[in-house]
């Protein structure tokens, strides 16, 4: 009786703040904040029943937690001193780790992930006994230690699984690396994946991290749709090199340059002041708030048309002031040295390019097949297993910070 009290209210708890910080299909809300002490949601402290979105900065101060349960089949619980991004993402939750402890209750098919300074885990469980594993930031990386389940890392070098009883550690680079912008949401695999600071290129694969200044190469019949940090959704289409300049999802400033090729941009709406997101090719500067387009760059010729809502579209030559505003099927042609023509109507070549950028079901078929003896199947492919040493406590320590992830029936230590 109790426990169908409880789904009830939290049914009408999601239902009825769905309205809150404007949630609702435009901006992909996630599910529902509860807290205990002091927690805040980028800058403004909040309380019990604030939605959370794609991008939010959730931070729990010393003493305080929070509960989080998303719309999905999911929820995660944050403990004192910690605090994370999410991430934008169509099956389970994703979250960037700053720093902190959390814990993630989940059932589900898909592995939950998990970015830290140097990579990311994929966590994966089975319905009847989930998956538990613990991540400490400790100095420049962080270590990796399964109880149940199995933990895939992604790193500086090729991936490492792990199985109950063992632990590793993920370094970072050097430097710190670069900041996180997004992942691999779905993916044709043919292209790579150009790192600052890195010689050797990365294969394009499936729920592979973005960072900031990252180049995205698709080849042949290669696609990609990457997620922002903050729900923005970018479909790279075959033949394509775009450059993710910057994300930054707390003052929502996003830059980016397409060098050649198609790419679908569907933008999450921008209310922070000086907020912006930018698209530049050799010819043209495109800008928007809260919309979609399309893009093909050509040579020096850059064809942009408006798929959803209004897109400002200027030369890149700042000598030049004209400016054009693109609708739903509205197209214009920028040439280097020259402002963009006046729109036209050209819904037959909107339609052409959102098809050359788009991903769709048939032809990433297969990318979640089961792996046969030896090797675990995440992300379309077979991985080796990789045995690293065993032993658990790597987190003891007071300084040190951690994350605790799980697909079991954990509790929270927060009552709604």
């Amino acid at each position: 009786m109790k426990r169908s009290l409880w789904m009830l209210t939290a049914v009408i708890v999601l239902a009825g703040t769905s309205a809150l910080r404007g949630a609702g299909p435009d901006n992909q809300w996630l599910g529902v904040l509860w807290t205990k002490g002091a927690v805040s949601v980028g800058n403004a402290k909040v309380s019990s029943g604030t939605t959370v979105l794609p991008g939010d900065v959730i931070t729990t101060d010393h003493g305080a937690s929070a509960w989080i349960r998303f719309r999905s089949p999911a929820s995660t619980m944050l403990l004192a001193d910690t605090q994370v991004t999410l991430l934008a993402s169509d099956a389970v939750p994703s979250f960037l780790l700053r720093h902190g402890s959390v814990v993630i209750d989940e059932k589900v098919a898909d592995p939950v992930q998990i970015a830290v300074p140097g990579g990311y885990v994929l966590v994966k469980g089975d319905p009847q006994t989930g998956a538990e594993c613990e991540m400490a930031s400790i100095d420049n990386g962080s270590t990796v230690s399964v109880k149940r389940g199995i933990a895939e890392i992604h790193g500086q070098g090729a991936p490492v699984i792990l199985h109950p009883g063992q632990s590793a550690r993920v370094e970072a680079s050097p430097e710190g690396g670069q900041p996180v912008a997004g992942k691999i949401n779905k993916v044709i695999p043919q292209g790579q994946i150009q790192r600052e600071g890195q010689s050797a290129e990365l294969p394009l694969s499936l729920n592979q991290q973005i960072n900031w200044n990252d180049l995205v190469r698709t080849l042949q019949t290669g696609r990609a749709q990457i997620t922002l940090l903050d729900g923005t959704t970018l479909n790279v289409g075959a033949r394509s090199e775009l450059k993710v300049i910057k994300h930054d999802p707390q003052t929502q400033q996003t830059e980016l340059e397409l060098t050649v090729g198609k790419l679908e941009a569907n933008v999450q709406k921008i209310t922070a002041p000086g907020g912006k997101f930018q698209l530049r090719s050799k010819s043209a500067l495109i800008g928007t708030i809260d919309t979609a387009f399309v893009a093909w760059v050509e040579g020096d010729k850059t064809r942009v048309c408006g798929v959803e809502g209004t897109t400002l579209v200027q030369s890149s030559d700042p000598n030049i002031h004209k400016d054009v505003k693109l609708h739903r099927h509205e197209c214009t042609i920028i040439l280097p040295g020259a402002p963009p023509t006046d729109p036209v109507l050209d819904p037959s070549l909107m339609g052409n390019l959102l098809g050359q950028t788009a991903i769709n079901g048939s032809e990433i078929a297969g990318a979640g097949a089961g792996a046969g003896a030896g090797g675990l199947a995440i992300g379309g492919s077979t991985l080796p297993w990789v045995w690293v040493g065993v032993g658990l406590g790597a987190a003891a320590g007071g300084a040190v910070a951690g994350i605790v992830l799980t697909n079991s029936g954990t509790s929270s230590p927060v009552n709604p």
